[in-house]
C-alpha cells in the first residue's frame, strides 16, 4: 500500500503549481524578456523566497512552465492518435492534432515563440525527445521498414518533420486569419508526407 503523501510533500506540490499557473499567463502576455517574477510573487500571494526555492530564478520558472506544456501537448496529441489504425494514419493524426495545439496563442507562443530566447538549442531539444520528438521516432522504425520516407534514416526524418511543424507553428502568429492558414499549412504538410509512401 503506497504512502499518502505527507502535509509538507503537499504543501509544496500546491505551491509549485500555483506558481506555474500564474507563471504561464505572465510569459503568455509580456514573453519571456518583459515577464516579472515580482508580479508572478504578488499575484500568488507567496513569499519570494519560495519561488526561488522552487525554480532557482525566472529561466528556471520558464524552463518548468515550457516543460509542462510540452508534456500536456503530448498528451492531447497521444490521446487523439490512439484510435488510429496504422502508423502512418497515428503519424498523421498526430500532425494534425500539433497544428491543432499551435492555434492556440499560450501553446504557441510559450513552446514556440519565448522558447528560443530562453532556452538553448539543447535544451528545447532534451525536451523535445522526452515529449513530441520522442513520440514520433516512436512511430518510424515500423514506418521505415514498411518503406515509409525512402533513402532517409530515423533521426534525420524526425527532426525533418519537426522542424517543417515548428514553423508552420510560429508563422500561424503572424497572420490574420490563422484559420484559413492552418488550413492551407494543413494541406502542404499532407502533400509533403503523400511524397514520402513507400515507392512501388
Amino acid at each position: 500500500m503506497s504512502k499518502r503523501p505527507g502535509k509538507n510533500k503537499t504543501n509544496l506540490e500546491e505551491t509549485r503549481s500555483v506558481f506555474l499557473t500564474i507563471a504561464r499567463e505572465e510569459f503568455a502576455e509580456f514573453g519571456y524578456a518583459s515577464a516579472s517574477t515580482s508580479r508572478i510573487v504578488q499575484k500568488s500571494g507567496m513569499a519570494r523566497g519560495s519561488l526561488y526555492y522552487h525554480f532557482g530564478d525566472k529561466n528556471g520558472l520558464f524552463k518548468a512552465v515550457y516543460e509542462e506544456i510540452m508534456h500536456e501537448g503530448l498528451e492531447t496529441i497521444t490521446n487523439k492518435m490512439a484510435g488510429s489504425q496504422t502508423h502512418w494514419d497515428a503519424l498523421k493524426t498526430g500532425i494534425s492534432a500539433f497544428m491543432d495545439l499551435c492555434m492556440d496563442p499560450v501553446y504557441r507562443k510559450i513552446t514556440l515563440m519565448e522558447s528560443q530566447a530562453a532556452m538553448t538549442y539543447s535544451e528545447r531539444y532534451e525536451v523535445n525527445h522526452r515529449t513530441l520528438l520522442g513520440k514520433l521516432q516512436e512511430l518510424l522504425p515500423s514506418l521505415l521498414q514498411k518503406g515509409y520516407f525512402p533513402g532517409h534514416t530515423q533521426d534525420t526524418i524526425a527532426v525533418f518533420l519537426l522542424g517543417m511543424l515548428a514553423e508552420s507553428g510560429r508563422t500561424l502568429d503572424t497572420v490574420e486569419n490563422i484559420e484559413q492558414t492552418r488550413e492551407l499549412f494543413g494541406h502542404a504538410i499532407e502533400s509533403t508526407l503523400n511524397l514520402m509512401k513507400p515507392i512501388k
